[in-house]
């Protein structure tokens, strides 16, 4: 089957010097040599005339200024582009180019994406404006950390590429002669290459490059140093007048030139293998590290110090940008010379060949066109002004990640099926579950909104976990009930999709969802409890149908992800604990016992199954709202230092469940994503449903929570769960069943 061919506008700032610069240079030759069709829009530059060579269209457009009547061209010329071309894919690559195609996506509706290549402050007024489009491109795990934190994206819309390299341009063999004539380089065996943006915020290596060259001039009087670059931002200060000044000290003092400053240029290839070895960080380093030469990793962010493999993990993380790895100092970077240059030629040349062939394996540039790609193919066929024929309606949008993973099975589900499914959720926060999603939403208290979404829709769907039930508040159950009989009123289908249902007091309330659920297309179940509690309602039971949580088909996050989420967790062994606080819990399991009691006898008990494991307890919170203050006071009480890790997907808390022994936990959802990961599951059961879900998916019993009194009994439970195998069998058969609803979904809506 031939793979989509994309037409994609990609918008920056401009295509002069820089990382960026070089990366979008390289991601579009690697596109394009994929069969892919690339337009590049710019304020221009020298790789914009590079781009053009190598057959990549370059549109020039003021992109590169905040100034009102450049945005405004810039704007208007991108929309004509837009409205001409007829893109698949817009993709900007920095912040005043996302501003414009932010604003724009909101007239034009194209499918809209971004990468970040670097982290900058932000203040309040560019958080708000900013737009990241329907999914985000980073280039590290930091990057995609401070997109997090500043902006509020969705962990599990943001890719993570590499800063790709193309190893045919940057190979040990690149002919230098033109350069060293150029320059009037020496035979010397002591030269030192840099290259580097020279403002302030990237310039420091080459500046104390420059302050070493003295004293390495005493022990190498052949020495040469070759810094590569220039200032490139105005607001910044320049420093190659200050390197420049060290050289002509230099050559007024020692008869020679010693530093040489060609300034800013695109034959970095050539430039680099003048070199014995390198001194720089990201794509710098990593060209170099492509042309075979050792190099000392050193930036503004930090220094690494001399590249070989017990520094490539930690390198490989801060994507040879030394975030967080100490200070650049010319003290260090003289040490790290000088051993450099001890060395035997032969070990030099070792050092560099291993270095290319860590650019080979991590750093391709067909493996950052495959990355992109693989962000591209995530985006729905629809956009986003087009209304859904199916709507789906559940506790979305609440920062659950056991609900928001059921919302992330039903729409990856129906999707395989209809990759053309038009879907509207109904959520709380209709912006943040869009790029969550990335589906059509509207709010679901908007009864305007979904009025007028049901005009068009043909299938109702009352999505996953346990919706019709008054335990927790009989305005929920009053809001699920109302919005079926309204689209069955309004002639949709409804599909009552891998529900559970009950507890339900009171007759009135069994009248309503005996009456709901009486006029619905199809109803399935997630659990056997709730099928037979329905059937005692007086359904009839073979219209009934048993299925699994939608939730058993969460995909785990990367282990690049779950390494970076876990960097300050000490210890080599972990166990899982998920805790709900119990605000609303009036079940016989709970039997009165009171939050602060529970929590001082977890604390206890947890603390003696680490000692029995000899593993650190992960406190995983699934509703920071909720559950966060519960799991902080059990961590803080316990005698074993644990870490509580809130605010993370699905996807990301399944990664980290794949590194545990154990899981320990009240949510159903964390107990699902265990049994999926194959992890033995000790469940604390709040209400019968949790011994419900652990018994479908043959596992042992829980513990209800009346019964933890601080006497041993998680200790013995997790003896024993421990001794009990995982049944993978029954597992891919709910899996199966999972499957069965969604493409039963994908039908109904095709139909309407």
């Amino acid at each position: 089957m031939q793979e989509k061919r994309y037409n994609i506008l990609i918008a920056t700032m401009q295509m002069g010097f820089g990382g960026a610069e070089t990366h979008i240079y390289e991601l579009c030759r690697a596109l394009c040599a994929r069969g892919h069709r690339v337009t590049v829009a710019s304020a221009g530059g020298a790789y914009a005339k590079l781009l053009e060579r190598a057959g990549v269209r370059h549109v020039t457009l003021p992109l590169n200024t905040k100034r009102p009547s450049a945005v405004l061209r810039a704007y208007l010329g991108l929309s004509r582009l837009i409205r001409d071309e007829n893109f698949d894919i817009v993709h900007a690559h920095a912040r005043i180019p996302a501003f414009i195609c932010g604003l724009l996506k909101k007239k034009l509706h194209f499918h809209y994406v971004t990468t970040a290549h670097w982290v900058f402050n932000v203040n309040p007024l560019w958080r708000r404006l900013a737009d990241w489009g329907e999914a985000q491109m980073a280039v590290s795990e930091d990057i995609k950390q401070y997109l997090i934190d500043n902006y509020g994206c969705f962990a599990d819309r943001i890719f993570v590429t590499v800063n790709g390299i193309d190893t045919e341009a940057f190979c040990p063999t690149v002919d230098t002669s033109a350069v060293r004539a150029e320059l009037g380089l020496s035979d010397s065996r002591h030269r030192i290459v840099t290259v580097s943006r020279m403002d302030e915020s990237r310039g420091l290596a080459p500046l104390c490059l420059a302050e070493c060259a003295e004293e390495l001039l005493k022990i190498y009087p052949d020495l040469e140093i070759v810094e590569v670059g220039d200032g490139v931002i105005s607001a910044e200060r320049n420093l190659l007048p200050d390197i420049r000044k060290i050289a002509d000290d230099l050559k007024e003092k020692y008869g020679r030139q010693i530093i040489f400053t060609p300034g800013l240029r695109t034959d970095t290839p050539a430039l680099i293998c003048t070199g014995d070895v390198f001194v720089g960080a990201s794509r710098a380093a990593l060209e170099a590290m492509a042309c075979a030469r050792p190099a000392v990793i050193a930036g503004n962010e930090g220094y690494i110090g001399i590249f070989n493999e017990g520094r490539r993990d930690v390198a490989y993380k801060t994507n040879y940008c030394c975030r967080g790895c100490g200070e650049t100092t010319v003290e260090k970077l003289l040490a790290d010379l000088k051993t450099l240059f001890a060395m035997r030629e032969e070990e030099r040349k070792a050092l560099g060949s291993y270095c290319r062939t860590v650019i080979s394996e991590d750093f391709s540039a067909a493996r950052t066109a495959r990355d992109y790609e693989a962000m591209y193919g995530t985006l729905p066929a629809v956009r986003d002004n087009e209304r859904g024929k199916i709507l789906i309606s559940g506790y979305y949008g609440f920062g659950n990640a056991g609900d928001d993973s059921i919302a992330a099975g039903i729409l990856s589900g129906i999707r395989a099926h209809d990759p053309a499914a038009r879907i509207t959720i109904l959520c709380k926060h209709p912006k943040k579950s869009a790029e969550k999603y990335g589906v059509r939403t509207i709010n679901r208290f908007d009864l305007f909104a979904i009025l007028r979404e049901m005009r068009t829709a043909s299938l109702f769907i009352s999505g996953g976990g346990n919706l019709l039930q008054n335990t927790t508040s009989s305005r929920s159950l009053f809001y699920y009930t109302s919005l079926i009989r309204l689209a069955k009123r309004r002639g949709l289908k409804i599909y009552i999709y891998a529900n559970g249902v009950g507890p339900i007091f009171g007759e009135r309330s069994v009248r309503t969802v005996r009456s709901v659920l009486a006029c619905a297309d199809r109803i399935s179940f997630r659990e056997p409890q709730s099928l037979d509690y329905v059937a005692s309602l007086g359904l009839d039971r073979s219209s009934l149908r048993l299925t699994a949580d939608p939730a058993l088909s969460t995909r785990r996050a990367p282990n690049a992800r779950v390494d970076y989420i876990l960097r300050d967790v000490r210890g080599a062994r972990f166990f899982a604990v998920s805790l709900r606080n119990f605000a609303s819990l009036r079940s016989e399991e709970v039997d009165g016992v009171r939050e602060e009691d529970f929590a001082a006898v977890m604390a206890k008990e947890i603390g003696e199954v680490a000692k029995e494991l000899d593993a650190c307890p992960l406190y995983l919170v699934m509703q920071s709202s909720r559950d966060a203050a519960l799991c902080r006071a059990v961590n803080a009480a316990c005698p074993a230092g644990g870490y509580v890790l809130s605010g993370l997907t699905a996807a990301e808390i399944s990664g980290v469940l794949a590194r545990c022994e154990l899981v320990i936990a009240m949510r159903m959802h964390l107990l699902i994503y265990g049994a999926a990961a194959g992890k033995p599951l000790l469940g604390i059961s709040y209400d019968k449903k949790v011994a419900s879900m652990l018994d479908y998916m043959h596992c042992r019993a829980p513990l209800r929570v009346k019964d933890i009194t601080g006497d041993g009994a998680l200790v013995r439970e997790t003896r024993a769960v421990l001794g009990q195998a995982v049944d993978r069998a029954q597992i891919d058969r709910l899996r199966a069943l999972a499957d069965e609803d969604a493409r039963a979904a994908a039908q109904m809506g095709k139909q309407g």
